[in-house]
């Protein structure tokens, strides 16, 4: 599954960057996150309650953050498993000065799920699920950034 998208914030890019690359700031606005380890600043591993209608459990992503290229762009490097299934996922951000001082966020993300969540419900449900995640979370780099509360 390809999703791809962009938003702006009212923040510097390099703040921007500095934000959505540290895993103590940014796992805490990621969806249904129940813990977070923190090996060091690159590598960290997250625990997550997924799944849909009577299938739900956890799920545990071993992250890497890679091609550092401060304050422009970087690559999020993931594999994880849980409910006898398996998540391979390659997500990238680029940021770009934005007008009045904000920044444009362009991301995208590539996520291969194997087992039984890639079995799960209609075409497109997982892709409706995820983008409802990706806007979630969206709203929380924005909050966490601009200390709003909501």
């Amino acid at each position: 599954m390809h999703l791809d998208g962009q938003f702006t914030i009212n923040a510097a890019r390099p703040d921007v960057y500095a934000f959505l690359t540290d895993p103590s700031r940014v796992s805490r606005h990621m969806p249904d996150v129940k813990n977070v380890v923190i090996d060091d600043q690159d590598h960290f591993t997250v625990t997550a309650r997924v799944g849909v209608s009577h299938i739900k459990g956890d799920v545990v992503m071993k992250l890497t953050i890679k091609d550092r290229q401060p304050p422009v762009s970087t690559t999020i490097v993931g594999k994880g498993n849980g409910l006898a299934s398996a998540v391979d996922m390659v997500t990238s951000f680029r940021l770009e000065p934005g007008e009045s001082g904000d920044t444009v966020v362009h991301w995208q993300g590539d996520v291969t799920i194997s087992g039984k969540l890639a079995a799960l419900g209609p075409q497109g449900l997982m892709d409706r699920i995820a983008r409802k995640n990706i806007d979630t979370f969206i709203e929380g780099i924005k909050n966490g950034l601009t200390g709003a509360t909501g």
